[in-house]
């Protein structure tokens, strides 16, 4: 029995001292937590624009003097805004519903479409003084403008087409005709003859127009309807056409016109970018918030987030790292320009 018994006892010790090893060791690290995900995008700045009212129209930049440009449309105003001082450095008014505005560099000089009476006016880039009003016609309804770096002219969206203004004697040099109806948001090919011409009033299709014959193709948008801002992926062959009934980004193949892809976003869309190195589409959408989305490569797409902004924010520029929009007074609340950063 004493055997017995101090077998038991070495087993007991022996368990107490297993026992409190265990007790007392080290426990394992917690593993550690994932990164935390950032936002597409980040509002990192807030400029007011005070006494402009109204609804705020399209957008152009000047990124070597940080100047933002744009389109008081509900103001009859453009508005410059220095983006690095925050604050507005120039205001001119008595226009007559502006909706385009287009600054060209290498000329330092700024055109502005107007509306109301059909006017492109151009204004001198660094003291602001008017140089010309080229008219374009009273039922023109002069909206959008684009820029060809290598005929030197300005592409402008009127009723039934685009007129052409030569950049550097500051004259309408022709137009190019379009299927009827009022011309919106269009985008120039870079490596190409074509140009892409949203038109909502002729039962929402989209002219291709060769700037160089003047051949005229229509495309189709498979029932959907409102097309009104276009961004344009020229490397891969893609079109990027976001509609409002329903709102979706219709991803067009360029080669032929097929749709690829749609994507759900925000309505009310006026203005749409396309970033091309993280491959993104911004669409700005007036009801409160803008869409991302991702291009995860030509032929699949994903709704990356739709990041909160403020209702009747519709319009705005992108640029680097940085998406501006125009925020509307609101209340006691003046126009902003909210900046939007890219996280690197």
């Amino acid at each position: 029995m004493k055997n017995v018994y101090a077998m038991l006892g070495l087993f007991a010790v022996a368990a107490a001292v297993f026992f409190g090893l265990r007790s007392t060791a080290p426990s394992a690290a917690p593993a550690p937590a994932p990164p935390r995900e950032l936002p597409p995008l980040q509002l990192i700045q807030r400029t007011p624009v005070p006494g402009v009212t109204g609804r705020i129209d399209h957008f152009t930049a000047f990124p070597k003097r940080r100047l933002l440009i744009f389109a008081g449309l509900g103001n009859n105003s453009m508005e410059i805004v220095n983006t690095f001082e925050a604050k507005v450095v120039q205001s001119t008014k008595g226009l007559d519903e502006p909706q385009g505005v287009l600054y060209v560099p290498g000329l330092d000089k700024i055109f502005v479409a107007n509306a109301g009476n059909g006017t492109v006016k151009v204004y001198d880039g660094k003291t602001y003084a008017l140089r010309k009003s080229i008219a374009l016609g009273e039922e023109s309804d002069t909206d959008n403008l684009r820029w060809d770096e290598d005929s030197k002219r300005v592409f402008v969206g009127i009723v039934g087409g685009l007129a052409m203004i030569d950049a550097v004697t500051e004259a309408r040099v022709g137009n190019l005709k379009g299927s009827g109806g009022h011309s919106e948001s269009f985008q120039l090919e870079k490596k190409g003859s074509r140009v892409f011409v949203n038109v909502p009033d002729d039962d929402s299709v989209v002219n291709v127009i060769d700037r160089k014959t003047g051949e005229l193709t229509k495309w189709g948008l498979n029932g959907v309807k409102a097309n009104y801002p276009m961004a344009l992926d020229e490397d891969n062959h893609r079109l990027f056409v976001v509609t409002r009934r329903p709102p979706f980004v219709m991803i067009l193949n360029t080669d032929n016109g097929r749709e690829v892809a749609r994507v759900p976003v925000g309505g009310s869309c006026d203005d749409v970018y396309f970033d091309v190195e993280r491959k993104r589409i911004y669409a700005l959408g007036g009801e409160g918030f803008i869409s991302v989305v991702q291009q995860n490569d030509p032929d699949h797409y994903s709704l990356s987030a739709n990041i909160p902004s403020a209702v009747g924010v519709r319009t705005g520029i992108f640029f680097g790292t940085s998406l501006y929009v125009g925020v509307p007074a609101a209340g006691s609340e003046p126009a902003q320009i909210w900046n939007y950063a890219v996280p690197e």
